[in-house]
């Protein structure tokens, strides 16, 4: 029903990535739910920072989850 995962080169920081809810069971709470506990997962294996990159119209959920919102760049080659 939903999926998401926090990867990392095995330092302080982590990234979260592809956290994708089921449409059926969207506006649930079951995507918050998901992003808690990855976080609380982080946090167990030591993770001390963990980033995401998404856009503004997620900031809401993101936000519920326990993330910050912040300014940020990407460097492309």
């Amino acid at each position: 029903m939903a999926f998401g995962y926090v990867c990392g080169t095995g330092l302080l920081h982590g990234y979260m990535e592809d956290i994708i809810v089921h449409p059926d069971h969207q506006k649930q709470g079951v995507g918050v739910a998901l992003v808690k506990r990855l976080l609380e997962e982080a946090e167990r294996i030591g993770l001390g920072i963990v980033t995401v990159t998404y856009s503004s119209e997620h900031t809401e959920f993101y936000k519920k989850g326990g993330f910050t919102p912040c300014p940020g760049g990407v460097w492309r080659k």
